[in-house]
């Protein structure tokens, strides 16, 4: 398997963007520390309470989502199997526009909490900065190059993200420059 591969993809969605408990498995406790994780990041630190009522309306509508399409056993657990056989059925595929819809709430989420300024675009650095936050990266490099992928004219703008979000979930082809929208992956066994 290739770290570009659409199986590694998902895997990593798991891993990087959902696990926040790192315990190997989606369960509603991720993403109520999600809501929370959005609300800080989203006000750079500061606490609103309205923005967390939204973010936590968002991942929770999302767990249900998650659960409803993916835990297959019922057991309140998602593990990356499930998840993977999940995305395959919701997403593989599809364009932004027929992702369901907690999907498309929290890619949309996702992008305000790595827009730090608030400008309606995701620069180099803001793409750094949420890159090394979210696992190891070995140089600047390699992050820039990514970027240089993903972004046009040096701005990753929300329209492009979700264009690039829905890629890295339905589009299969390891080539595709979705697979550089969250920098170098690393290969997840």
């Amino acid at each position: 398997m290739s770290v570009n591969s659409w199986t590694n993809r998902v895997k990593f969605i798991v891993r990087y963007m959902y696990d926040i408990d790192n315990n190997g498995v989606l369960d509603k406790t991720d993403f109520e520390c999600l809501a929370v994780k959005n609300t800080i990041m989203e006000g750079k630190g500061a606490w609103d309470a309205d923005k967390f009522s939204k973010n936590h309306k968002i991942m929770t509508n999302l767990w249900d989502q998650i659960a409803e399409i993916a835990d297959f056993d019922k057991n309140g657990e998602v593990d990356s199997d499930e998840f993977m056989k999940g995305v395959e059925s919701a997403c593989k595929g599809k364009k932004y526009a027929d992702l369901p819809e907690a999907f498309k709430f929290f890619i949309e989420a996702q992008f305000r909490t790595i827009d730090v300024d608030g400008d309606g675009s995701i620069g180099l650095e803001e793409y750094r900065y949420d890159c090394v936050n979210r696992m190891p990266v070995k140089s600047v490099e390699v992050l820039d190059e990514a970027f240089s992928k993903v972004s046009l004219d040096g701005d990753l703008t929300l329209p492009r993200y979700q264009e690039m979000y829905s890629e890295f979930l339905s589009n299969t082809d390891e080539n595709c420059t979705a697979c550089y929208l969250f920098g170098p992956l690393p290969l997840i066994e």
